[in-house]
Formats: C-alpha cells, sequence, structure tokens
C-alpha cells in the first residue's frame, strides 16, 4: 500500500465538515485493510495522516515564528496512533508568547477540537521545562517520546536533552520511578492480567509493560527503540521477536476493540468481545470465536509479563549500585543472590528434575526469596521450548510435584512461579488444556486458570491469621487438616476437565485418581481427592438450594459426606472456591449460610452417620506405613501386642509417622513411670503433645488444668484408654503467644510439670481466666449423639474456648460419678466442640433422667461461672 492512497488534500477554505470527512474516509480506509495490513504499519499510517492535519491546521493559524514549536509526545510521539487514542501533542516556545501568538495558538488548538479529536496537550516554555519534569515522572515520560513536527527542532532537541542528563532525573531515580509507578498499575488490576475483562493497556503484560521497556531503555541507552536492548546485549533474536510478535497481537486486539466500542476503550469487555474476535477474523461462532481470540491474547499477555520481569531485573542489576549483594549457596545447583535464587551453571536444566527442584528451593527459603534471577528465568524459557514430553515422566519430578504441595510454603511465591513462568503447563498436561478457559457465565469473572490459581492462593492464606470474621471458622477448620496435600490437589484438579464437554466434576475425578495412582499416593488419599473434585460443588449448591436447617436434608448430605475429614476438606474448598469465583459473591450471608451447614452436617457425622468401613481402610493404612516407616517387614511380636491393646481410635486419628514414634516409645516405656513426648511443631503449625500412662482417677481434668496453668491452649485432642487400663492422649497444643512451643527450654519445663502433677501428684497452680471471652455468649450447647455401643453415652458439648470450662465439664463427671472412656476436642475459632464416650458408674448407657439432669447441670453451673 501507498501512501498516496490516504494522503489528505487539504486547503485553507475547507470547512469542519469537510475535514471530518477526510479524518472519517481515513479511518475507514484503516478500518477496511485492519486485515490486510500489519498493525505497526497501520499506527505509523495514522500518526502520519494526523502529522499532515496538524501541519496544515498550523499553518492556517499562521504559527510559524521562530519563537514556537509543535511536537508530537506519547504515544503519538512513538508514531504509533491507535485508532480514538489521544493525540498528544505539546507546544514549546523559548520567549514569553505575545498577545498574538496566545492567540494564534488558541486558534489552533479550537479548531482541534471543533474537529473531535482525542486531544492530549500542553504549552510549555522552554524555561518551565524543568520544573514540570522534576514535578512529575509521567510528564517527564511523555516527553522522552517528543517528535519535532515544526517550529525551531532546536526546542525539542533542548528537551531531550535535558531529559536524557542526570540533572532532571538520574537514570536510577527513573528506573526506580517507572517500576513503583508500574507496581501500582498491577496493584490497581489485582496483580492479574487474567480476568475475563483485561485491561489492554494497564493489565500485567499489557502495552504499558512494554512502554515501561522502552522509557527505561530511552534513559539509560539514549535509545529510540528497544533494538537497543538487542544490539547491547539484553535481548536475544528470538526474545526481541517474542516481543514484538505479542506486542503487536495486543495492538491489533486493541484497535480492533476501538472499532467494536466507536470509543477510546482499553478493558476487552465481554459485551464486546463478540465483535472484537469478529473483526481480528477468529469467525463469526461467537464462544468459539471468544475462546480461540482470548486464549491468544492472555498467551501473548504472559509473555509480555515475562520478558518485562526479565529486563527490568537486567536493567536492575545493571542501573543500581547494589553494595549488599549477599549470595546463600543452597547446592552445587542453586544460589541466592539479593533475593533471587539464581542456577550457578547454565546447563543446570539439563537434568530435567532441577526444573522441579528450583521450586522445591523457593518454598523451603521462602522468607529469603523474592523472585527468579533473570538469568534463570532465561534458562527456565529455553528449557521450556525443548520439553518433548512432560515433566511427569520422571519419577522424582512427580515426588518433588507432591512434596511441594505438602510443603506449608508451597501454595506461596513457589506456586506462583510454576504457573507464571509456564512449568505448570509444561508438568500437568490438563492445565495446558485450560490455560485461557473462558467461563461464559455471570459469576466467574477469571478464566479457569487463574480461577484455579486463586483457590489455591486462597486456601495456602486461610493458615495466616483470618482477614475478616468471615474466615474465621474456615481458617480454624484449615489449621487442624492434616493431610492438606489431598485438599490442594482436589483444589488443583476441581475445574481441570471444565470445556471438554460433559460434567466436568465427574470426568475431573477420573483424572484426579488417574494423577494420585500415577503419583502413588495412597488408596484412602487417592479416593478422598477424587471424591472431592466429584463433589465440589456440593455444599455451595445445597446452601443454595435446600432448606439447610431440615433435619433430613441435613441427614442425607451427611450420608453423602460419610466422614468429617471429607466435610473439613469440602468445607475449605467451597470457601476458597467462591472467594476465587467472584469477589463479589462472598458476603457474611454465604458464609454465615455454609457455618450453618457445616456445623449441621458435622452434629449428624458425629451422631452416627460416619463411614465406619472408610475408617478402617485408613486405619490399615495408617499401620502399614508404620511399619515401613520402622522399618519393619512385618510386625514384631512387641508391636503387634502393643497395637492389639490399643484403640482404632489412635490408628485413624495420628499420623504414620507419630505412629511410628509413638509405637516405639511406649515398647520401650517402663510401667512405674509416664510417657510424655513434645515435639518441635516447626512445619505443623502446633506442637503434637503424647501421654502414656496408667489410668487413675481424674486424669482427664488434671491434664487439661495442668496445660491451661502454663498458659498452654489445646486445640485438637484424642484421648482413649486401652484394653488393659491405659490412657493415650494425643493432644495439638499452642504456646501463650499462638504459636508452637518453639525452645527446648519452654518443651522441657512443660514436660517437667506435667510429670510432676500427673505422676508426682503435685497440685496444679491456679487457672488465670481467659479475659478475652467476657464479650461473648458463654452459654454452652450440650447434646446426646448415637453411640454404636449399647453400654456407652456419647456426649457432644460446644463452648467458647475457655480453660475453665473443661474443668467445669470433668467435674461434672466426677460429680455424677461417670466413667469417660474417650474424648475428642476440636477448636474452631473462639469455640471448642467436645465429644466424650461416658458411661455411669455401674458401666452402663445413661437413661433420659439422667442425661437431662446431666445437661441442666453443664448449662446452669456453667452460665454462674465468670469469663474475666
Amino acid at each position: 500500500m501507498s501512501d498516496s492512497d490516504i494522503s489528505p488534500q487539504f486547503s485553507s477554505k475547507m470547512s469542519i465538515s469537510d475535514y471530518k470527512k477526510i479524518i472519517q474516509d481515513a479511518d475507514n480506509y484503516f478500518n477496511d485493510n485492519f486485515t490486510y495490513i500489519a498493525i505497526d504499519e497501520i499506527v505509523k499510517l495514522r500518526a502520519d495522516f494526523f502529522d499532515t492535519l496538524l501541519l496544515h491546521l498550523w499553518e492556517c493559524a499562521e504559527l510559524t515564528s521562530d519563537n514556537i514549536s509543535l511536537n508530537a509526545v506519547g504515544g503519538y510521539g512513538r508514531q504509533t496512533l491507535h485508532l480514538h487514542s489521544d493525540i498528544d501533542i505539546c507546544v514549546l516556545f523559548s520567549q514569553t508568547l505575545t498577545p498574538q501568538e496566545e492567540s494564534q495558538i488558541g486558534l489552533f488548538f479550537t479548531q482541534l477540537w471543533d474537529l473531535g479529536l482525542e486531544l492530549g496537550h500542553s504549552v510549555l516554555g522552554l524555561s518551565e521545562v524543568d520544573k514540570a519534569c522534576r514535578e512529575d515522572i509521567s510528564t517527564a515520560t511523555s516527553l522522552f517520546e517528543m517528535r519535532h513536527l515544526t517550529g525551531p527542532k532546536s526546542h525539542a532537541e533542548e528537551v531531550l536533552s535535558r531529559l536524557y542528563g542526570d540533572n532532571l532525573w538520574s537514570s536510577e531515580a527513573f528506573f526506580n520511578a517507572k517500576v513503583i509507578e508500574q507496581d501500582e498499575r498491577h496493584q490497581k488490576a489485582q496483580g492479574s492480567a487474567f480476568s475475563l475483562e483485561p485491561n489492554l493497556k494497564n493489565s500485567p503484560g499489557g502495552m504499558r509493560d512494554i512502554q515501561t521497556l522502552i522509557w527505561v531503555t530511552r534513559k539509560y541507552f539514549s535509545a529510540e527503540d528497544m533494538a537497543a536492548l538487542r544490539r547491547f546485549g539484553f535481548f536475544t533474536s528470538d526474545e526481541y521477536s517474542e516481543l514484538l510478535e505479542s506486542q503487536n497481537f495486543i495492538w491489533r486486539t486493541r484497535w480492533a476493540l476501538h472499532a467494536a466500542a466507536q470509543r477510546s476503550e482499553n478493558r476487552l469487555l465481554i459485551s464486546l468481545q463478540s465483535d472484537v474476535a469478529r473483526l481480528m477474523g477468529f469467525g463469526d461462532n461467537s464462544h468459539l470465536a471468544i475462546e480461540k481470540m482470548m486464549r491468544q491474547l492472555y498467551r501473548a499477555m504472559r509473555r509480555i509479563s515475562e520478558l518485562n520481569q526479565m529486563l527490568l531485573l537486567y536493567f536492575k542489576d545493571e542501573l543500581l549500585a547494589q553494595t549488599d549483594k549477599k549470595t546463600t549457596l543452597l547446592n552445587e545447583h542453586f544460589e541466592i543472590n539479593s533475593r533471587l535464587i539464581n542456577a550457578r551453571h547454565d546447563d543446570v536444566f539439563v537434568d530435567r528434575t532441577q526444573l522441579m527442584a528450583l521450586f522445591i528451593h523457593i518454598a523451603e527459603n521462602a522468607d529469603d526469596i523474592d523472585g527468579i534471577s533473570p538469568q534463570t528465568i532465561r534458562l527456565i524459557r529455553q528449557v521450556r521450548r525443548r520439553l518433548l514430553g512432560d515433566l511427569q515422566d520422571f519419577h522424582r519430578c512427580r515426588k518433588e510435584f507432591i512434596s511441594l504441595f505438602r510443603h506449608p510454603e508451597g501454595m506461596g511465591l513457589a506456586l506462583s512461579l510454576m504457573l507464571k513462568h509456564g512449568v505448570l503447563a509444561s508438568y500437568l498436561p490438563q492445565w495446558r488444556e485450560i490455560v485461557g478457559q473462558m467461563q461464559f457465565d455471570l459469576y466467574h469473572v477469571y478464566p479457569v486458570d487463574e480461577h484455579t490459581h486463586k483457590l489455591l492462593k486462597n486456601l495456602y492464606s486461610l493458615k495466616d491469621k483470618p482477614e475478616s470474621a468471615s474466615l474465621v471458622q474456615p481458617s480454624a477448620v484449615y489449621k487442624a487438616i492434616e493431610n492438606k496435600e489431598v485438599l490442594l490437589l482436589a483444589a488443583l484438579f476441581h475445574d481441570l476437565a471444565k470445556g471438554r464437554g460433559g460434567d466436568h466434576s465427574e470426568l475431573g475425578a477420573v483424572d484426579a485418581m488417574q494423577f494420585a495412582k500415577f503419583h502413588e499416593l495412597k488408596p484412602s488419599q487417592a479416593k478422598v481427592i477424587a471424591w472431592l473434585v466429584q463433589n465440589h460443588l456440593l455444599l455451595s449448591l445445597s446452601s443454595q438450594r435446600l432448606d439447610i436447617y431440615d433435619p433430613s436434608e441435613v441427614k442425607n448430605l451427611a450420608k453423602t459426606i460419610g466422614t468429617k475429614a471429607r466435610l473439613d476438606a469440602l468445607y475449605c474448598l467451597t470457601v476458597a472456591d467462591i472467594k476465587a469465583t467472584n469477589d463479589d459473591l462472598w458476603t457474611n450471608w454465604k458464609a454465615t449460610l455454609l457455618r450453618d451447614l457445616y456445623m449441621s452436617i458435622s452434629f449428624a457425622l458425629r451422631n452416627g452417620l460416619e463411614n465406619v468401613l472408610e475408617q478402617r481402610t485408613i486405619v490399615r493404612e495408617h499401620k502399614n506405613e508404620a511399619l515401613e516407616l520402622m522399618g519393619m517387614g512385618e510386625v514384631s511380636e512387641e508391636i503387634k501386642l502393643l497395637w492389639k491393646r490399643l484403640p482404632l481410635s489412635f490408628f485413624s486419628n495420628a499420623q504414620p509417622s507419630d505412629i511410628a514414634r509413638y509405637s516405639q516409645a511406649m515398647i520401650q516405656y517402663p510401667a512405674e513411670h509416664a510417657l510424655i513426648l513434645l515435639d518441635e511443631g516447626s512445619t505443623k503449625g502446633c506442637s503434637d503433645l503424647f501421654v502414656y500412662m496408667k489410668d487413675k482417677p481424674g486424669l482427664f481434668v488434671t491434664l487439661f488444668n495442668t496445660l491451661a496453668s502454663l498458659q498452654i491452649s489445646v486445640q485438637q485432642a484424642n484421648i482413649s484408654k486401652t484394653k488393659d487400663g491405659y490412657v493415650v492422649e494425643s493432644l495439638k497444643i499452642l504456646d501463650y503467644d499462638q504459636h508452637p512451643i518453639r525452645t527446648a527450654g519452654r518443651r522441657e519445663s512443660i514436660k517437667l510439670k506435667l510429670e510432676q502433677v500427673l505422676f508426682q501428684n503435685k497440685k496444679v497452680s491456679k487457672q488465670r481466666l481467659n479475659s478475652n471471652l467476657d464479650s461473648f455468649v458463654s452459654e454452652p450447647k450440650v447434646e446426646f449423639l448415637h453411640s454404636r455401643k449399647k453400654d456407652r453415652t456419647l456426649i457432644s458439648v460446644t463452648a467458647l474456648d475457655n480453660p475453665q470450662f473443661m474443668s467445669h465439664f470433668c467435674n461434672g463427671f466426677r460429680q455424677f460419678e461417670l466413667n469417660i472412656h474417650s474424648a475428642k476436642i476440636t477448636t474452631v475459632g473462639e469455640q471448642v466442640d467436645n465429644v466424650f464416650l461416658v458411661s455411669d458408674k455401674d458401666g452402663q448407657s445413661l437413661d433420659d433422667e439422667s442425661k437431662q439432669t446431666l445437661k441442666s447441670f453443664f448449662v446452669d453451673f456453667i452460665k454462674e461461672q465468670p469469663t474475666a
């Protein structure tokens, strides 16, 4: 195409309507040829067209003075003028303007406004430039892209000379200002380009990210374009080509968006996506066309974001004088350098397993790492292109992947970087299928991959202090879950089958089961992961559609769910899923409905609906794994005798590693002493206390009162008796500061105090009352549950987390001469759920009269007790 095809023929005798027609004819020409001409040529031709128009109108205003110059700035200064983009111009003058010059400049701008042009303009004296640039980095940035149009060329040369020097902005200060500006822009976009309506200009990976690189390049290299980066070795030819290709796709999308909206618009609104996809040549099949377009757009934005990060890190290392370049060696392959993890040699990823090991290091050193070094990002990009098979093919990669999901910090920065740099897609075939997968409904505001990423991050955040009252209970439930990797892997797979046709929950469950088997997870874990995927909408839909306060509905749900462990995982998954779907969907009302439903189902499960067969499967698996950990091919006689004495709850409630540790300690246990074990609890979020000793009257209340006197809070407890009169007590505890027991000295003092009280019969010091609970209603809820044992009664007592209450419960049991056969205590937020299995003094279950008397005692007596 030649310039003559759109060369405007202007005349001073033309009317406003004549000018408007020429402008419209030119834009019609660009739109008609949009699919045939390269986008970089179109935006330049449009800039050239307006160059001609502005020069003509400048002459018509008789602005031919040696005192005044007209200059293009901003995007127009770069000769990239999109449809409906602002035409940014700057009028410069060297001497004070005369009244006539002011009038002529006013006439010039009036003509532009009369034409209806989107205009960005400024009028500056050369003496004012320094002050304007120092006060506003945006002004300085815009003037950096100044292009002379007419008038004294020396004006533009003088301004650029000042900007390229260090008097107004040093290279370091300019770089820092642009990085801060970019971070703030990304934060406004909630850190993600991958919403269903991305901002093509301001989202991460958008046009501004490319422009940031251009601005820094201009300042540091005095270069007009990014080709300089290739010449100076910051970009390889492939990377430069990739950036241009991605930029051109976003430019084409933006042009089509402006054409469809018939206005300046940077958000790719859902209402316009069908028209944009059609204009770009993706076809008229609305959903399919949009899907194709959005996948390519997300891919381009992800590429730009990655290249932007890599280049800015290179710039930072080049431009900023860093005196604190501390290096920490991790192993022969990796090191931490200035809070970035760095590969120590270029062929590190020849061993593909090191690609997964990189992210394990990031999780293990979460407090010391902010990101990946630019050199290592480049290595990741290179090996990513050469991956012929899936990383899953390597057994060690499979082990590392599961390890990441088991690590307390695995879902933090490590997961985000794995996703950002395409390693998750390289590892998981199903993930590649949902990258950019649109969700055509009224609820989801993110494509499937970004929604899943946010879901995992939501679960990860539950381990911290709740950000709102609506998350207090989900957070408490999440912290108490033992095998968090089961829940996290279910979260990973919950939507991975979307877009295939059919029920994505059922298809995803099949994928999850195959994944679990391939990664050698235990059968019970595989079963739960698949079940969670298949039923991940169960609680959410039930809370919306059913009467959750109808006992029959709750009973049916409890039968479907089957176990408390499944309920806990499903509850946390549901909360995180809703929040990741759309922040507006998570309300206090929704939180209340789900909490009430969770508590009702939990009660129903305790009341005899829990799946016994599944519990037996877990017991069998835990025993076998514990034997492996103890290095036993088969059960030794000592272990066989010990395990025969222990209740099944010991094996179902403890982890295999704990079963192995406790069992080995118990077979060496001298009968005349109490066995007390207390671990560090550095990675579990709480410390494990284990007590094994001969039962004696009041042991239960003595143990809890002793811990309360030490300002230890019990988060969870499982207490049961052996067949020969011993007590097995496994408790999860937190110190006075709500952290695990941190020091060896503190652990030893706790163990010594317990030994003195439990074995030497020393008195417990007076408990300190909990002053934080005085504003809460303190009436406990007492219920009698179904017991499978005819000679036992199961009592549920729910109350505030106050050590005094536990003492009252136990005193009540003693006053009524009840035997405590087992107890389970679970702390959820400010509330404690207590379930006791008891019998009367004759070893029989309680009759109705005794139940009512005991319930009245608890409610009336505890209500009278002060809480502060």
